[in-house]
């Protein structure tokens, strides 16, 4: 019985051993700016990654701009802090799922957008976008970002229809925080578990927004919209709940699962006799 207990120990360390080992530290070095076209008065973003890669800052007032991954985010637990600076604005901060590399410029766009606004505010920009002004409001939401959403679009997250190019569709706003705004100087965490059908974020350990869906794979990123002096820092990532069904897993991962059932086959084996 003693034998039985001491096997049946290491194997369950060799179990727990595999999920310690695909959580990972994000070096953010490796990731790719992306803006869309400039309005008048709205350029392009600016992010500058920190010499060690563990966070970035971005720093214009600008256009929808995003920073994404170097790696797909189906399956994953992705895991971050963001933090705005007292500049008295009171923009777009926030995140994009499903992001894929050139998607300010094309039609075949589709990924999900999680944004939060500081204030409730009307804007109507100029050329470019030449759609209707439109209402953004405060707190955080989640929607679906097809095609090439002109900047009104984005502002109030709607899909005009003489705009042919693109829109946003609202999906839903957080449980708590679907109607008050960020705050200056002040350390928000922020998670993502997301899959092609799911997508949680929670928001200090509080679970914010849960939906389902039929949802595209592509990049984590970090969006801000007329917003500046945004820092995200300590970003971490490992497996989440809701897994990519065409995966691999890793090799040390499987190298694990092997040696944890090998030990167990030989518990059993032992407790037989």
């Amino acid at each position: 019985m003693k034998k039985y207990l001491t096997g049946l120990t290491i194997g369950l360390l060799i179990f727990g051993t595999i999920g310690i080992a695909c959580a990972a530290t994000v070096d953010l070095k490796n990731w790719k700016a992306e803006s869309y076209p400039a309005v008048a008065g709205f350029g392009a973003g600016s992010w500058a990654v920190s010499m060690d890669g563990s966070n970035v800052f971005q720093s214009v007032n600008g256009q929808p701009t995003f920073f994404y991954s170097d790696f797909n985010a189906f399956g994953t637990l992705a895991k971050g802090k963001i933090n705005v600076s007292n500049d008295s604005d009171d923009d777009y901060i926030g995140f994009a799922l499903g992001f894929q590399p050139n998607n300010t410029t094309t039609s075949a766009a589709n990924y999900l957008l999680i944004d939060w606004k500081r204030g409730n505010q009307y804007f109507d920009f100029d050329a470019p976008s030449s759609t209707p002004g439109s209402e953004a409001k405060a707190g955080l939401a989640v929607s679906r970002v097809t095609g090439i959403p002109t900047a009104d679009e984005f502002w109030g997250h709607t899909n005009f229809d003489s705009d042919s190019g693109g829109g946003l569709e609202e999906i839903a706003r957080a449980k708590t925080l679907g109607s008050t705004g960020w705050a200056y100087d002040t350390g928000y965490k922020f998670a993502f578990d997301f899959g092609p059908a799911n997508l949680d974020v929670y928001v200090n350990d509080s679970l914010e927004l849960s939906i389902v869906g039929s949802f595209s794979n592509g990049r984590l990123g970090f969006y801000n919209f007329s917003q500046s002096s945004v820092t995200y820092s300590a970003f971490t990532i490992e497996s989440g709940t809701h897994p990519d069904p065409d995966s691999v897993p890793e090799p040390a991962t499987m190298l694990l699962l092997g040696l944890g059932l090998a030990g167990l086959e030989g518990v059993r084996r032992k407790f037989k006799a």
